[in-house]
């Protein structure tokens, strides 16, 4: 991956960690399954793919505000 952090500007570096805990809260769900997974499991996944949606949205904009990493359009 061309996506440095320290070449980030402090914005893209916010956007960049929001992305990463939004993956990595969205995999926790499923590794530390509970209760709340059984009694309304259509919560959880919701909620299981809104955070990876998230994850995988705010990843991809921080890796375009960095200029010469993804084309441009």
């Amino acid at each position: 991956m061309c996506l440095f952090r320290r070449q980030l500007d402090p914005k893209s570096r916010r956007i960049y960690a929001a992305g990463n805990l939004c993956l990595f809260a969205g995999i926790a769900l499923t590794i530390f399954r509970g209760g709340f997974a059984h009694l309304h499991p259509v919560l959880f996944d919701g909620l299981r793919f809104l955070l990876i949606g998230l994850a995988i949205g705010l990843l991809y904009w921080s890796a375009r505000r960095r200029c010469g990493c993804a084309s441009h359009s």
